[in-house]
């Protein structure tokens, strides 16, 4: 065999294991990113006596509603700390999907959920989903469609507290 061709050969090994070397070492950070998300999220609910049973990861953010006490929270870390935001189901007066687009040209730039409450002093509740500047573009529809559920299972808990409360 040509001497050539072997170190062809070689080369486009080397390329190929370097490749899945770097490939295994992002799913293994991925992994201990949400390992942490997760962790964190777990010991916030337990430390302020949660019972969280619905929950989901949104890429570096976490949302969860408490069904037991009409609670919803929201690991914020969009900003790079660490961002809590617990909230009483009954203190919401709606809560709807707002999707951000770019003047310029017409690209969506942020999905998020806006959460109002019925004390008209307290500011409105802004719950990250997509920000095409952090976001992959890939991305886009299937957080688009977990904010879409997100905001509907808010408001449908919203009205069971509402009617607990009668």
């Amino acid at each position: 065999m040509d001497p050539t061709v072997n170190i062809a050969i070689f080369i486009i090994g080397a390329f190929v294991v370097l490749g899945l070397l770097l490939s295994w070492r992002n799913y293994r950070r991925k992994a201990r990113e949400s390992k942490r998300l997760l962790a964190e999220f777990d010991a916030f609910a337990i430390s302020h006596n949660l019972a969280i049973d619905k929950k989901q990861t949104l890429n570096k953010n976490m949302i969860g509603i408490d069904r037991l006490n009409l609670k919803l929270v929201f690991l914020d870390r969009s900003t790079g700390g660490s961002q809590f935001h617990l909230v009483d189901l009954e203190e919401i007066l709606n809560c709807r999907l707002v999707s951000e687009k770019n003047t310029s040209n017409g690209h969506i730039r942020s999905i998020y959920l806006q959460c109002t409450f019925k004390q008209q002093d307290k500011p409105a509740l802004i719950l990250p989903f997509y920000n095409e500047m952090k976001d992959d573009l890939f991305k886009l529809m299937r957080l688009s469609k977990k904010a879409a559920y997100w905001e509907k299972s808010i408001n449908i808990f919203k009205e069971t507290a509402e009617l607990s409360m009668k």
